[in-house]
């Protein structure tokens, strides 16, 4: 589980590194489509009682560096 938990990290932070550069129309429209994902991927779990845990972390991790840069 850690290896997994390490490879999450590390794509956020090659995520949150890479998204910098991008040209602003380009991050601006992927940002809504990955922001909408990643509430939609948010919602079915917690449909589904999948209960809070490791990828909740890393879901919230994720939409705070789509909404906060």
């Amino acid at each position: 589980m850690r290896k997994v938990e390490s490879a999450v990290q590390a794509q956020l932070f090659v995520f949150e590194m890479h998204s910098k550069p991008c040209p602003k129309e380009v991050r601006e429209i992927a940002n809504k489509d990955l922001r909408t994902k990643t509430l939609v991927w948010a919602a079915v779990r917690e449909e589904n009682n999948m209960g809070h845990g490791e990828t909740d972390i890393f879901l919230c991790q994720l939409y705070e560096i789509l909404a906060y840069g």
